[in-house]
Parts: C-alpha cells; structure tokens; sequence
C-alpha cells in the first residue's frame, strides 16, 4: 500500500520496478485527489497496480488489510520512494 497527495509518472515507475523486483502480489495506491489523465493511462499499464481516490487512507488500508488478512501489508510513503525521493532537493 503507498499513499501520498498527488501521484505521478515518477512514482507509477518507481513502483513498478519495486513490484517486479520483489515479486509483490498487489500494490495499492491511496489518494485524495485523482491523477492526472496520462498516470491513469500509464498505471493501466503495471498489473499489479490499483489506485484508490479516499480522503481517508485508515479506512482504505483497512479494507486491504481484510482482503489480504493471511499475508503481510507493507505501507510506504510515495514521497519517500525511488526515483521521487532522489529528484527531491536535500540539504
């Protein structure tokens, strides 16, 4: 499960290179705002990957836990990952 405000390419790639590396069954992306029309098209694309639009991300990880309650659910922060957190300015 990641999260983050706004998503985009950047991230979409990110994660599709962190779920094949390590041969993630589902990765859930939660947001409160949709994206952008090409992260839409570019994330039907990755298999893997499903993106949910809630402005309560508690309850969203919620309902995946419930559906996943015999495997282990990792959250990461989008911010905080691959190609994103390296384009990011740093002092």
């Amino acid at each position: 499960v990641s999260f983050g405000q706004k998503i985009g390419i950047v991230c979409l790639r990110s994660l599709e290179k962190y779920i094949v590396k390590n041969k993630i069954i589902k990765c859930y992306i939660i947001t409160s705002s949709p994206p952008h029309q090409n992260v839409i098209n570019y994330a039907r694309n990755i298999d893997l990957l499903e993106i949910i639009i809630s402005s309560n991300f508690k309850q969203g990880v919620e309902k995946i836990r419930k559906l996943y309650k015999n495997n282990s659910v990792k959250i990461i922060d989008l911010a905080d990952f691959g190609e994103r957190n390296m384009m990011r300015d740093v002092d």
